[in-house]
């Protein structure tokens, strides 16, 4: 357990009502000192040079330098603090971004402040903080390739929003064991990540037309099994869906189609 104000948080939100709210939250706890409240990446990176920062609570969207490029920042400094994204967005391309890019952390900002500190405290003693709900959304668009049957049975588990005890039973492991194991997939996911950077965000993109035709399906087919419209079988859903488990997607609101976003890297393509 941390000693008293041991735990030095930077919050980093545009928001001057939001940083005075969590400041006042999180300053009454008395294992946690709010040591600077800032409205931008530049200076988040500011202070953290200043002095001694050992969290940063940082919200994604930002004007000017966001909080993914915020993020990438940060890692590349020589005194990095732990980073949990707090954010009222929970897209799969921006908790597949930012946990590539070494999130430590991803929670909402309508957690309680007892998830919060529970989350601080992970992070300080060199644990990730995932809500399970994040981490069945991030191993849905966890690519595949190159990974053991044992890793692909976690994420599928995860995926599909098993409970920590039923995943256990299923893989035949301790509970603790589960998050061991995601923990350490998602460092190899880091480590196999070009530059840190996530995979989404430079990647090639894949076409409608193409899942379809990985999957051996017509275009109109893959549109209802990704919206869960329409009659298809176990078997059709089955088969789009191994192809898009292989892509961290996003639906393309400008036009009729959908944008696939290749997460894979370029050495799995050879």
């Amino acid at each position: 357990m941390a000693k008293s104000k041991d735990i030095r948080l930077l919050i980093v939100d545009d928001h001057p009502v939001v940083r005075a709210g969590l400041a006042s939250m999180l300053s009454s706890y008395p294992e946690l000192a709010v040591v600077g409240s800032v409205a931008s990446g530049v200076a988040a990176l500011a202070a953290i040079k200043k002095s001694r920062v050992d969290v940063v609570l940082l919200d994604l969207r930002m004007p000017e330098m966001s909080g993914l490029e915020t993020l990438q920042a940060i890692k590349e400094l020589d005194c990095q603090p732990k980073v949990i994204v707090l954010t009222t967005f929970e897209t799969d391309e921006d908790i597949y971004q930012t946990i590539l890019a070494g999130a430590d952390g991803y929670l909402l900002k309508v957690s309680s402040d007892e998830e919060m500190l529970d989350a601080i405290q992970s992070v300080v003693s060199g644990q990730r903080y995932l809500p399970q709900y994040i981490a069945s959304r991030f191993a849905d668009c966890t690519p595949r390739a190159g990974l053991s049957s044992a890793d692909i049975r976690l994420l599928d588990l995860l995926a599909s929003g098993a409970k920590d005890g039923e995943i256990a039973d299923q893989l035949n492991i301790k509970r603790k064991a589960v998050w061991d194991r995601f923990n350490r997939l998602l460092e190899q996911l880091l480590d196999e990540a070009p530059h840190g950077k996530a995979g989404l965000s430079s990647g090639m993109k894949i076409t409608i037309e193409e899942v379809a035709r990985k999957a051996g399906v017509s275009i109109s087919t893959v549109s209802r099994v990704l919206h869960n419209k329409g009659n298809h079988t176990d078997e059709t859903r089955a088969a789009v869906m191994r192809v898009v488990r292989e892509y961290g997607f996003e639906l393309n609101r400008t036009a009729a189609s959908l944008a696939m976003r290749r997460a894979r890297t370029a050495n799995e393509e050879r």
